[in-house]
């Protein structure tokens, strides 16, 4: 989950050098022979001074990076709490002997799993699993 992060955010980044770097491309003017010495260089033309309400590019785009990283927290943040879940599981043996153990959402990987004190629990085929969660 970090990697995704981590790689979402590297993407962001290297969007935002990339139209950083083309902006300042074509801002700057290619320098004449000297002989037009009135020539004012250009203005970027901004859709700003036309209608007045629209907001800047840079704001925009800083408010998609702070929107997706809160997201990417968010997310972060309910799959965390996801994988801690407490999660009571019952095991009915063959011969109908129930055993109740507490273990972590994460730590479950198919019939195997570790227990809240670190005991690592391997069922055989004929166990049976129930999982209680709190």
């Amino acid at each position: 989950m970090l990697t995704k992060i981590l790689f979402t955010l590297l993407v962001i980044i290297g969007v935002a050098f990339f139209f950083r770097t083309k902006n300042q491309a074509s801002q700057e003017t290619p320098q004449g022979d000297g002989s037009d010495i009135t020539a004012k260089p250009l203005q970027p033309i901004s859709d700003n001074s036309k209608s007045g309400k629209s907001l800047p590019t840079k704001t925009v785009a800083y408010l998609l990076l702070a929107i997706l990283i809160g997201i990417s927290i968010l997310i972060f943040i309910i799959s965390s709490n996801n994988d801690n879940r407490i999660v009571n599981i019952r095991i009915i043996g063959d011969s109908g002997v129930n055993t109740t153990y507490q273990a972590r959402q994460k730590t479950i990987k198919g019939r195997s799993f570790e227990t809240l004190d670190g005991t690592m629990v391997t069922l055989g085929e004929s166990d049976r699993i129930e999982m209680i969660e709190q």
